[in-house]
């Protein structure tokens, strides 16, 4: 064998760091693992339905992006609500003085996208809420808002019987019953 043939076998080999690179990439796949807490939080607020749980995030193998996160409830009558997350919390340090005054320092976020990565687990609050409350019960719930403060500035003192004899109370009903919200 040459010097030449010897230098060419070097040379080829490499490129097998890099060829090993590209396949890896190819072919492993990241795996997630949620982890989330005992408890959570479930309530009906301004916002419409909630539902907010503290979790972990951790990926194996090779990091990855979320870009949604939906879940799906399901009320004992066999009523279900998707909801999709709408929000993050993260807690960075927790500081309590001599006197025993807790301050906390923490992050919210809106969520568009979540990288988890191999090194570290991170831990969020996320806030999930139903998508369909904001597209057709949120705008009734605002008009009868603006309706009842119509009236409170025109007529203060019977403001609250004005709202309820007129239609606006009807529509908000109409609409709950048509999304279902109080099945929750």
């Amino acid at each position: 064998m040459t010097s030449a043939e010897i230098a060419t076998y070097f040379g080829a080999a490499a490129w097998l760091p890099q060829i090993a690179t590209w396949l890896y990439r190819k072919f492993v796949h990241p795996v997630a693992m949620i982890i989330p807490d005992k408890y959570a939080e479930v309530g009906f607020t301004p916002l419409g339905p909630i539902f907010n749980l503290k979790m972990a995030f951790s990926a194996e193998r090779k990091g990855l992006i979320v870009d949604g996160f939906e879940l799906r409830l399901k009320h004992s009558d066999g009523d279900t609500h998707t909801l999709r997350w709408a929000g993050f919390s993260e807690t960075f340090s927790e500081i309590t003085d001599n006197a025993g005054n807790r301050q906390v320092v923490s992050r919210a976020q809106t969520p568009i996208a979540l990288k988890i990565g191999t090194e570290s687990l991170i831990e969020k609050l996320v806030r999930f809420q139903e998508p369909n409350y904001h597209k057709t019960d949120r705008p009734v719930v605002l008009a009868l808002f603006a309706h009842l403060n119509f009236l409170k500035q025109s007529i203060p003192k019977d403001y609250v019987a004005q709202t309820l004899a007129s239609k606006e109370p009807s529509r908000f009903q109409r609409s709950a019953n048509q999304v279902e919200l109080g099945e929750c």
